[in-house]
């Protein structure tokens, strides 16, 4: 059912079946009433005629009435020409009550008795009581007398049994069409779906339908035409009447939008009348309310001898009983929100302001402020962040440039003994060389990561077959790897992967990974080195088991001079992963670190490039990174 719900021509379709049932019920409805009305259900078919009907019954009463007082004003109970006032539809007969003496006789063959009236005259001094009884003339012709009713009973007469349960039928179809289609409404709205009823502001929805369904109506009962009028007009479905059926879809239609915006939440934000008062000032607001109050006074001033004194009162009333209240609480809700910003002038970064008992504009004054107390308390937490890494890359620095510095400086005042023995002196000689060659490696990883973090290091992209790269690369340190007791595992898919990077420095960044693995996995486990090539995004993955704990979160490592043992106890200066990310974003890809208990993983992610004709394979220099 749902996907049914979800298809557009399946919603549009259940609403022109609505349309089509519920006038199918309102029709079927009116009729029935007429025909409820007229008596057609109090006797049974085959005694019950024309002459029965309230519609023939009162053409003959007002032609009755015609003759009766037609022969008072004449003083001639033997007249034969008034029946020209009921046309041939319409005969009569004038009698005395006492003695049945006909005195006038209009009758034809077809004629049907229907009703009688009875009046007195005055005659030689003497009151006399006679008796007009009236006749239909069975067929009635076209544009004679009572045709009309006629017409009408003979068409719709015979199918009155239809009426009661198409009534009920096509009103019980109607409710399940629009049932489904507000259920329809919701499901698409939940779902998320843009649709032109979830796109029009509730209150527009509302005029602008009122708009066309006037319109329509108005045309719609133009249309009609003379004749089909008249029809409507001897069923009692008047135009005043008709338009309920035009009520009746515009309800409906509002129900639907109404019932897609309050699912999708969209209905308070897309309303034009709260954008409109959004965009005004308290005060500005305040105004208009102010100038639409006077407005009523001035209407009612014009209207105080106007029968529309009362509606005017009664409007006043309304407007000042939804005037007041809004006035106190919009004082109430500013000084809500503007003890919220004293709290954050004062420093109470933690202070938040209860936004769902506010309204209008200080709803979103009310969420600007927690926004900018949650702004404020998150820059206050990244400076002191920033300043405690920055306390500790001090600490780091000095700490890795002292070890080496003091380890020189001590040895170099031990060769100023010249006692020393030759295999001393060359023992101490070979510690010097170490010590200053680790130095050196520091300070060139400091210059380095300088210049990775700063941007000024030179890139030359090209297309870069990465499966290859990344084959090579594990190669090369294939032999330290198994010293370290590691044993890679390489997954790539494939044929090639192509991605557009610079080689040397994409080179440095798996150089340093690998090296990583070598210094920090636990011996005895595998390494892997993933490549998957997607249709928009290249990765390269490297999982590892580390050898300490890693009890550091995944974003301060790649901070610089931090390295993965807490003792600092491995080589390496921990400028490694400042620097793969630094290059990594300068190459235009990203580096993400994932740590799961003893688990380590590195990915680094390019943009996938469509394989060249003829591709220049630029591979790494063999420096470490």
């Amino acid at each position: 059912m749902r996907p049914l719900m979800e298809k557009i021509w399946v919603r549009a379709l259940a609403l022109i079946l609505f349309c089509v049932f519920s006038l199918s019920a309102m029709v079927f409805f009116w009729v029935y009433s007429f025909a409820l009305e007229d008596g057609w259900y109090s006797r049974d078919t085959d005694q019950f005629s024309f002459t029965d009907t309230g519609m023939c019954q009162s053409y003959i009463q007002e032609c009755l009435r015609y003759v009766r007082d037609t022969i008072i004003w004449l003083d001639d109970p033997t007249s034969t020409t008034l029946n020209t006032y009921g046309g041939r539809a319409f005969s009569y007969t004038v009698s005395t009550t006492t003695t049945g003496e006909i005195t006038a006789d209009t009758r034809t063959e077809k004629s049907q008795p229907v009703s009688s009236v009875v009046f007195t005259m005055v005659e030689n001094g003497r009151d006399r009581e006679y008796r007009v009884e009236g006749y239909v003339n069975l067929p009635v012709e076209p544009f004679d007398g009572c045709y009309r009713e006629y017409y009408i009973f003979q068409l719709l007469y015979p199918a009155r049994s239809v009426y009661l349960p198409g009534t009920i039928i096509s009103a019980l179809l109607a409710a399940a069409l629009l049932i489904f289609s507000i259920a329809a409404a919701v499901v698409v709205g939940k779902s998320g779906v843009s649709t032109l009823s979830g796109r029009i502001p509730f209150d527009v929805a509302l005029v602008a339908l009122a708009v066309v369904v006037s319109v329509a109506s108005h045309y719609v009962i133009t249309l009609l035409g003379d004749n089909i009028y008249r029809l409507l007009q001897g069923i009692g479905i008047y135009e005043i009447r008709f338009r309920q059926i035009f009520r009746l879809w515009y309800a409906a239609a509002i129900a639907v939008i109404l019932a897609n915006q309050l699912s999708a939440g969209t209905l308070r934000r897309r309303l034009l009348l709260r954008r409109v008062v959004g965009l005004m000032t308290p005060g500005v607001l305040t105004a208009v309310l102010c100038v639409l109050h006077f407005m009523l006074l001035m209407a009612g001033l014009v209207m105080y001898n106007s029968d529309l004194f009362v509606v005017w009162m009664l409007l006043m009333v309304v407007y000042d009983i939804a005037l007041i209240p809004c006035l106190v609480r919009s004082v109430i809700e500013g000084n809500m929100v503007h003890k919220a910003s004293n709290a954050l002038a004062e420093g109470d970064l933690a202070y938040k302001v209860d936004a769902k008992r506010l309204h209008l504009i200080w709803r979103d004054l009310g969420q600007d402020l927690d926004r900018i107390g949650d702004g404020m308390t998150a820059a206050v937490e990244e400076r002191m962040r920033s300043e405690r890494m920055k306390t500790e890359l001090i600490t780091n620095v000095s700490h890795d440039l002292k070890t080496p510095l003091t380890s020189i400086i001590n040895y170099i005042a031990l060769l100023k003994d010249e006692s020393l023995p030759p295999e001393t002196r060359r023992e101490y000689l070979e510690v010097l060389d170490r010590q200053s060659a680790k130095l050196k490696k520091l300070t060139e990883d400091v210059v380095e990561a300088s210049k990775a973090a700063s941007g000024v290091m030179t890139v030359s992209p090209e297309m870069l077959d990465v499966a290859e790269l990344l084959e090579q690369s594990v190669g090369e340190y294939s032999e330290r790897l198994k010293a370290a007791q590691i044993e890679p595992i390489l997954h790539k898919p494939e044929g090639e992967a192509y991605i557009l990077a610079d080689g040397r420095l994409l080179g440095r960044v798996l150089d340093n990974f690998i090296t990583n693995v070598i210094k920090y996995a636990q011996p005895g486990t595998r390494a892997y080195f993933d490549l998957t090539a997607g249709r928009e995004e290249t990765v390269i993955a490297v999982k590892n088991t580390s050898r300490a704990p890693l009890d550091i979160p995944a974003d301060e490592l790649m901070e610089r001079f931090v390295r993965g043992d807490s003792s600092r106890s491995t080589e390496g200066s921990g400028l490694g992963l400042s620097i793969a990310r630094s290059l990594t974003e300068l190459m235009g890809g990203r580096l993400r670190l994932v740590l799961d208990g003893d688990l380590f993983k590195a990915e680094v992610a390019f943009p996938t490039a469509p394989p060249p004709a003829e591709t220049k394979k630029a591979l790494p220099d063999g420096e470490g990174g």
